[in-house]
């Protein structure tokens, strides 16, 4: 055999022989892996995810200083466990509570589990795992006046009362009425489960009547994601009643139907009419009193006039009796009364007629002579 033939020999069996290499690492490392699950796959706010973590190895040898990390929730507990045979499993659990700040999700996150093989080479593998988030943001106004029903001149205070109802924060809070305006509020930002009231004022006026003072209410705001939100309340009703206590005059009087311009620049008229005021009584009693003495009036001519009437008749009658140029002297001288009467007739008679036509009377001069009578 030659010499350079042994050299040659020794060197390919070096070549044929197995070792371990960087190779091998390779594999051990991938037979370290992770899973991760998230229950619930939903979430709102406030409400808890568990996550589930499954380390497993699949190669033949131990992975010594095994750790969890999570990106979101940090390092997790494995329970004391840091090595990892093969073939072996852990299993561990962390919880997160689903906050604001989680919004509008999804949430994502990452887990990573990290060891060492036998050759002090870092091993690792990593999971993630998407939860989805659901949230309503919602708000409540309720609207309340008082008094109700009320009369002009009255005050009518208006009550709201702003409540967030949702499971995120309301804010930029801010509130109208459709009647009053704006409306101040003392705060402008309602964590859930959070109420605020607010209140204002309206006097009512004999503008608002008949009534009824209908309004309502609309607040408004933004979530915490920044999309807007408002809601409007239920209508508020109140009805109006006239009270005379509180009315001006002029204002009575406008009611009344009475027009003119001065109505409102009569300074008499821009005081509270006074129900109790004697003015309408007085008045009432002057016009009786007055109807009172008309007609005692009109009953005193009428005994003036049937007085003179009577008088005519009396006259008349005397006339009748005593006759026309037929009483002897003897008569006249047995019955000076008859004579006296008869003397007088003619002045007596012309003034009977005077004053007869004085109280709108004529004397009947149609009337038969009783005088011709008297002569039969």
């Amino acid at each position: 055999m030659k010499k350079w033939s042994i050299p040659v020999i020794v060197a390919i069996l070096a070549l044929l022989m197995p070792v371990y290499s960087a190779t091998a690492n390779a594999q051990d490392e991938a037979g370290l892996s992770i899973s991760k699950s998230a229950d619930p796959v939903s979430a709102a706010v406030g409400g808890t995810i568990t996550y589930t973590y499954t380390i497993s190895n699949s190669d033949n040898f131990t992975i010594e200083n095994v750790s969890l990390v999570d990106d979101k929730l940090g390092t997790i507990d494995l329970g004391g466990q840091t090595n990892l045979g093969a073939g072996e499993n852990i299993i561990a659990t962390a919880t997160h509570t689903v906050v604001e700040a989680d919004l509008p999700g999804p949430i994502e996150n990452t887990a990573t589990v990290s060891g060492t093989d036998p050759d002090g080479n870092s091993v690792t593998a990593n999971v993630t795992a998407s939860v989805v988030l659901t949230y309503t943001a919602s708000l409540q106004l309720t609207k309340t006046a008082d008094p109700s029903p009320a009369a002009p001149h009255q005050t009518i205070t208006y009550t709201y009362t702003i409540t967030n109802n949702s499971n995120v924060t309301t804010d930029n809070l801010s509130l109208q009425d459709d009647k009053l305006g704006a409306i101040s509020l003392t705060d402008t930002t309602l964590a859930p489960g959070e109420s605020l009231t607010a209140t204002a004022t309206y006097t009512v006026t004999t503008a608002d009547l008949p009534g009824p003072i209908v309004n309502t209410a609309t607040v408004s705001g933004n979530d915490s994601t920044g999309q807007s939100i408002s809601v409007t309340s239920d209508q508020v009703s109140v009805s109006l009643y006239i009270n005379k206590w509180l009315l001006f005059k002029a204002e009575i009087l406008k009611l009344m139907g009475v027009r003119g311009k001065g109505i409102e620049k009569a300074p008499g008229l821009q005081k509270p009419f006074n129900p109790k005021s004697q003015a309408a009584e007085h008045a009432g009693k002057k016009d009786k009193d007055q109807d009172q003495e008309e007609e005692q009036l009109r009953i005193r001519e009428r005994v003036e006039n049937q007085g003179t009437e009577e008088q005519l008749q009396i006259r008349s009658e005397v006339q009748n009796q005593t006759g026309s140029g037929q009483a002897t002297q003897g008569d006249d001288e047995a019955k000076p009364e008859k004579w006296q009467l008869k003397k007088n007739w003619g002045t007596d008679n012309q003034t009977g007629e005077q004053e007869a036509t004085d109280n709108g009377h004529k004397p009947d001069k149609d009337k038969p002579n009783n005088k011709s009578k008297a002569g039969k």
